[in-house]
């Protein structure tokens, strides 16, 4: 196993609890690294960009603007196997349905505020570490 990196993001709700350093410490816990992190705004644009997926889809335009709301923690993680670790760490993205001790379940209010966002794939881990910290994330 080599280790993959990966994007993780505290989103607005848990930043304006007060949730970062828990949620963090959470992830570092298990096993995780921070290889890159900073407490920014989203633009509207890397927003957009970032959930290019979901264009089109009813739900776009309104989690365009819970992302832009307020601040977030960018960080770009690394561990082994790293983004299915972090999936199963983070857990459902409903957090009602989310296993006891993952973040979601502990510190997500509902489905577009479940605190924090993990990449779903390797593909898209390489195209999210990069829109938010540039290729020299990816290499040592």
């Amino acid at each position: 196993m080599s280790l993959e990196r990966t994007l993780f993001i505290v989103k607005p709700d848990a930043v304006q609890r007060n949730l970062i350093g828990r949620i963090l410490a959470h992830v570092e816990a298990q096993g995780f690294r921070i290889l890159e992190a900073r407490l920014a705004r989203m633009t509207r644009e890397e927003a957009q960009s970032f959930y290019a997926e979901h264009q089109g889809k009813p739900f776009f335009n309104d989690l365009v603007e819970y992302m832009t709301s307020g601040k977030v923690m960018l960080t770009c993680l690394e561990r082994e196997n790293g983004v299915a670790a972090l999936r199963e760490a983070v857990g459902a993205t409903e957090p009602a349905q989310a296993a006891p001790g993952t973040v979601r379940k502990l510190y997500g209010e509902s489905k577009q505020m479940n605190s924090v966002h993990a990449s779903d794939s390797p593909a898209s881990a390489e195209r999210e570490v990069k829109l938010f910290f540039g290729v020299g994330a990816l290499t040592r």
